[in-house]
């Protein structure tokens, strides 16, 4: 049951939800919020693992038999009273913060759930992790109710929306051959790998570039988005050099292991660049 969570996942979406809480107020904030906000995030990350490993047992029989269903683990019926608990206690403190922030964590978990069921393989799977870049930073405004500045409010829906895109591209490129196998032709497929690998970058620096000129333009502290810069610039270089050599599998990995822990980083500073 833990497994079909994705506690990996669950874990690294709690701190990045807290924090986003925490720069959307400048820190000025009561820390039961953050985690009270965090933990609605998780409880829906944890249903939408369930939610995508029972819609795509049959797939994971033919190309991933390690998971939990198709290896004899678990089977999709006894997930199902895990899947609600999760939806329960995540709706629970999500609509005891405020009703919007519970219905902003139902609807991330609709997308999610309409990725698996529809998108997968379909040249709209990022959108959902687009939808989820931009929900995630609106629920964490929504959440500490407070007078974020409505000069930077329009910024955050292509800023997380690209920030979310970014992370499809980037988690999605590894499992590139495998994610073939049953015939989906996803954009990445359309694209093929030796286009999907610049696509990626091309996406992660119009992320940087947006959020960098939004601060720019709209008036907050820049100085908060320096540190993801130039990180970015730096593993965007050795990226580029990295696979120059050659694309494979072990070094799309060392890029989403590289890449994809700083991209909520990113939001979160952009967040606090503009409550400041």
């Amino acid at each position: 049951m833990l497994e079909l969570c994705r506690p990996t996942t669950g874990v690294w979406l709690l701190v990045s939800s807290a924090l986003m809480v925490v720069a959307a107020t400048h820190g000025s904030v009561e820390w039961s919020l953050p985690i009270q906000y965090g933990v609605m995030v998780v409880c829906f990350s944890y249903s939408a693992g369930i939610v995508n490993n029972i819609l795509d047992a049959e797939i994971d029989g033919r190309s991933r038999l390690w998971r939990p269903i198709p290896a004899g683990l678990i089977t999709a019926r006894a997930a199902l009273p895990g899947l609600v608990l999760w939806v329960a206690l995540g709706s629970t403190v999500g609509f005891l913060a405020d009703w919007r922030v519970g219905v902003i964590g139902l609807a991330m978990l609709a997308a999610a759930t309409l990725h698996s069921y529809a998108w997968r393989g379909s040249v709209l799977g990022f959108a959902t992790f687009a939808l989820v870049g931009v929900l995630l930073p609106v629920g964490a405004i929504q959440a500490v109710d407070t007078a974020f500045p409505d000069q930077h409010l329009y910024w955050v829906v292509p800023v997380g929306a690209l920030a979310g895109m970014a992370t499809f591209f980037i988690y999605k490129l590894p499992q590139f051959e495998m994610d073939d196998e049953d015939g989906a032709r996803s954009i990445l497929h359309w694209l093929g790998i030796d286009m999907a690998v610049p696509t990626a970058w091309a996406i992660v620096t119009a992320a940087l570039a947006l959020a960098a000129a939004s601060i720019n333009i709209s008036g907050g502290n820049l100085v908060w988005l320096l540190g993801p810069l130039l990180y970015f610039i730096l593993m965007g270089l050795f990226c580029i050099w990295m696979m120059m050599r050659g694309v494979t599998e072990s070094r799309l990995l060392t890029q989403r292991v590289l890449v994809m822990p700083m991209l909520p980083v990113l939001i979160i500073c952009w967040l606090g660049a503009a409550a400041s």
